[in-house]
Order: structure tokens, then C-alpha cells, then sequence
């Protein structure tokens, strides 16, 4: 009986690890953005960022770096620094940069 309630809390262990690594797609990806100066935000593998601002009623595409540190995630583009803080599928920005949406 004992050995059938281990196998058991084993199963639904892994299952409840997998179901909890499912969800968790990680912060790569596309992201749509709103309240702020930026468009879209796309982070690659590899630490490489790209960013799409307004201005001007022109759009215009930028190349970076990101990292992260908990749920800080850090842009850089041309030397300045863009800090987020990362809450499920959101990058929230502030007023300036405001928030971002995964895909």
C-alpha cells in the first residue's frame, strides 16, 4: 500500500513539473507595447534585443542586448538603458517605456 502512494506522489509530481515548465515559455519572444514610447519589444536567444519606437509617425528599429535578473530584465540600446520588471506574460515599464504584452 505505502509503495502505491509513492508511486502515485511520484506521478503527479512530474506531472506537476511539466505542467509548471508548459507554462513558463520563458522571456524570449515577441511582445506588442502600449502607454509608452515603444512599438514592440522582441528578445532573442543570446541576449539579443530589438526594439521598434514611434517617432514622428515613422517607425524605427533598433538593435540591443537584454538581461535578466529575476524579474528585472534589462534593455540596452545605443548605450541607455531600459529597466523592466517582468509580472507573467507583461514587461511593465513605467510611464515612459510602458507595458509590454508577450504574443
Amino acid at each position: 500500500m505505502r509503495a502505491l502512494h509513492l508511486r502515485w506522489f511520484r506521478t503527479m509530481g512530474v506531472f506537476s513539473l511539466f505542467a509548471i515548465l508548459a507554462g513558463c515559455g520563458g522571456i524570449k519572444g515577441d511582445y506588442m507595447c502600449k502607454d509608452g514610447v515603444l512599438d514592440s519589444l522582441k528578445l532573442n536567444s543570446g541576449g539579443k534585443a530589438y526594439v521598434t519606437l514611434g517617432m514622428f509617425g515613422q517607425k524605427i528599429e533598433k538593435a540591443g542586448t537584454y538581461t535578466v535578473d529575476g524579474d528585472k530584465v534589462n534593455v540596452v540600446v545605443d548605450g541607455e538603458s531600459m529597466l523592466f520588471t517582468q509580472s507573467g506574460k507583461l514587461l511593465k515599464g513605467g510611464d515612459i517605456l510602458g507595458t509590454c504584452t508577450k504574443k
